[in-house]
């Protein structure tokens, strides 16, 4: 078993939420989530670049579900 840097766990769960089938309450959870990722990238512990890369991830995935 491999261990995973803290962003790495991150991507791995941004990308969970994206790709989640669609639900009721579903563009809340990621609406939610891009707010803890704003709020991560304030706190300093995440960079500009890994800031814009999880909120990349959230915009394409869920686009292409609601497509």
């Amino acid at each position: 078993m491999t261990k995973l840097s803290h962003f790495e766990r991150l991507v791995e769960s941004v990308d969970l939420i994206a790709r989640h089938v669609d639900y009721p309450g579903k563009q809340e959870v990621v609406n939610r989530c891009a707010e803890e990722i704003e709020e991560l990238f304030r706190a300093g512990q995440i960079n500009d670049s890994q800031e814009g890369f999880l909120l990349q991830i959230l915009r394409n995935d869920c686009r292409r579900q609601s497509a």
